[in-house]
């Protein structure tokens, strides 16, 4: 039997979802029962782009929206009685690979992700960012799946 290592410190990736209060509601009670640090995270990817004079204002654009999201998050936090540190990361390329990159480098023990409960087909189509960190963390991972 493995042991159970001691959980300090929960990273919870937010994307503004309908489903992203209930994904923070987990979170902060993990940091309670824990008594652990919880940092809310929002990964902007960006698209690689051949239009450079546009990036500016689409940047500026995402990082309005990724700064509410957290934000947002932050005070559904708060609400649940919890303090997190906040805040958003840009990154070009796939989102789920930066949490999961964030979360090794920052020393995270726990990562609780929202999953929207897309099909298998769509999931192989198009990626999903639950799966990939789920898949690829090297900290233990919570998935809350929702169901539409």
């Amino acid at each position: 039997m493995g042991t159970i290592r001691e959980i300090r410190k929960i990273l919870a990736p937010v994307d503004g979802s309908e489903y992203m209060k209930t994904a923070v509601e987990w979170s902060c009670t993990f940091a309670k029962q824990f008594n652990a640090e919880l940092t809310i995270l929002h990964v902007v990817a960006l698209p690689p782009s051949s239009d450079i004079g546009a990036m500016p204002t689409a940047t500026r654009q995402l990082e309005e929206a990724g700064d509410k999201i957290v934000e947002d998050a932050r005070r559904m936090a708060e609400a649940c009685g919890v303090t997190a540190t906040a805040r958003t990361d840009f990154s070009v390329g796939n989102p789920g690979m930066k949490i999961v990159g964030i979360a090794e480098s920052e020393g995270f023990d726990l990562i609780v992700v929202g999953s929207k409960g897309k099909s298998r087909i769509r999931e192989f189509l198009m990626g999903s960012v639950a799966n990939t960190v789920a898949n690829n963390a090297r900290c233990l991972v919570m998935v809350v799946h929702f169901c539409d």
